[in-house]
């Protein structure tokens, strides 16, 4: 961990493990302000969201994933965060292709589903936004539970296994394994999907437990984050 000034010139450093000590770290800190003369003030940087989505296309779904693994230290201390974003096409393959009665069931295609799965592993070392998971298995089960009208909701039962080595460049077999459960409201006049939400019932990677859950995101929601 650095401490840099405006410049961008180092002006100390702790290692990680001392770092992740809140008496040490902040020891650490209040000696270089001490070091500095540093006196109060406003933030450097105006506190605002750290994560957010990628260009979302006309009618497409915003689907937030956040992860974590469940042991602590280190790299588990804090949670990671992703998006997902489907197109209009893709998203509509989410939903039934005839209007809904109850029990019907539904499997989502590959494509999509892979879409979904390829995120879902705990916090990793990552240089770039690009993907480079394999995802050996994805199915999302959909099976309708209540209808009224062209409102429907279906309950949601998924699996994914996916290889995704923990850090870039490793060919280490990490396998991060899960079971999903959640549901899906829907207006199937419409062809749209008003909320999904999944959650783990179990996940496992390279044999350490992690949750993970999946939200899609309101117009609302997003204009609000992206202000």
């Amino acid at each position: 961990m650095y401490v840099c000034a405006p410049d961008g010139s180092a002006v100390a450093s702790l290692s990680v493990v001392q770092s992740a000590d809140p008496a040490k770290m902040a020891a650490f800190l209040e000696g270089i302000a001490a070091q500095l003369h540093v006196t109060p003030g406003p933030p450097a940087v105006k506190p605002h969201p750290t994560s957010r989505p990628g260009p979302i296309p006309p009618g497409g779904l915003a689907i937030h994933l956040v992860s974590r693994a469940i042991a602590g230290g280190s790299w588990h201390e804090f949670p990671s965060e992703n998006w997902i974003v489907l197109t209009r096409e893709e998203s509509a393959q989410l939903l039934p292709k005839d209007p809904p009665a109850l029990r019907d069931s539904w499997t989502v295609p590959h494509p999509v589903a892979r879409k979904l799965a390829e995120w879902v592993y705990p916090q990793n070392e990552e240089r770039t936004s690009q993907n480079r998971s394999r995802v050996d298995g994805a199915h999302f089960e959909f099976t309708v539970v209540a209808v009224q009208g062209s409102l429907a909701r279906a309950k949601l039962e998924g699996k994914i296994r996916l290889l995704h080595a923990f850090s870039p460049g490793s060919t280490a077999q990490d396998f991060a394994v899960s079971a999903f459960t959640g549901y899906m409201d829907f207006d199937s006049a419409e062809s749209h999907i008003q909320r999904l939400r999944l959650v783990t019932e179990k996940a496992d990677y390279n044999g350490t437990p992690f949750e993970a859950v999946l939200i899609s995101m309101s117009k609302e929601s997003l204009e609000g984050l992206l202000k």
